[in-house]
């Protein structure tokens, strides 16, 4: 099965597209890394949020509470009204801290420590069981954090790019995007590597490929993409893999 997915062209087109982007975009600026539970609470808040948003009700929780085992042993109603303006606070109240419940240890203090040395497949399904996080969230913390592991983050923006480019299909999940698309990315790609396809693909969706009236005639990689060539009136590049 890995074979067969290699052989088609997804791999050399995913590489093209990351190199254009890198050339039209510019390498992204590097940032301060968050310990790992740090960028779970972050991860959550983060979820169809602006990252303006989600990272300032994240400096609130911080100030407010000043530990994260203050922040699960709050009340719901206080974390709820601390991340008022993120979206769904009444949902990510509760998940957050059912979260830093769930990895604390006897000493009462949230800690991964425990899931940073597992290969990334393994950590990605532990941390999944974690109330409230999902391949994003997890990916999020593995590539993210100090651990700086070797796991795509893949957001709604690198998904709608994907099924535009006809990298996956048009009913893939987030969690099947990162499936089909990990193995067809260079394997000697560090973390660093893959954070940055994140952040270019990223833009690029932000920029261009938005949900409604995407700017084709503006993207730099319209010429390779199914959509755009559609829109322009031209035959589709001959990569699409079956709609799942």
């Amino acid at each position: 099965m890995q074979l067969a997915l290699n052989l088609d062209g997804r791999p050399a087109l995913l590489a093209e597209i990351h190199r254009r982007l890198m050339e039209a975009f510019g390498p992204p600026t590097d940032y301060s890394r968050l310990d790992p539970v740090s960028q779970l609470v972050l991860a959550q808040l983060s979820g169809r949020t602006k990252g303006a948003v989600s990272k300032a009700a994240f400096r609130r929780l911080w100030l407010r509470y000043g530990s994260w085992a203050a922040v699960r042993d709050a009340s719901e109603q206080g974390i709820r009204d601390t991340i008022h303006d993120v979206t769904f606070p009444e949902t990510k109240a509760p998940q957050i801290q059912g979260a830093l419940a769930a990895i604390s240890g006897a000493d009462g203090v949230p800690s991964l420590e425990r899931i940073g040395d597992l290969p990334v497949p393994e950590a990605l399904e532990v941390l999944e069981r974690l109330p409230g996080v999902g391949r994003k969230v997890a990916a999020a913390i593995l590539n993210f954090s100090t651990w700086r592991r070797p796991a795509l983050v893949v957001d709604s923006h690198h998904v709608r790019v994907l099924r535009r480019v006809g990298v996956i299909g048009a009913r893939a999940t987030v969690r099947q995007a990162y499936d089909i698309v990990m193995p067809l990315l260079p394997p000697n790609w560090s973390a660093d590597d893959l954070d940055a396809h994140h952040q270019v693909v990223k833009i690029l969706g932000q920029r261009h490929c938005r949900p409604t009236s995407p700017s084709c005639h503006h993207c730099p990689i319209a010429d390779l993409c199914r959509s755009a060539r559609v829109v322009r009136g031209a035959d589709p590049p001959p990569h699409s893999p079956s709609d799942r």
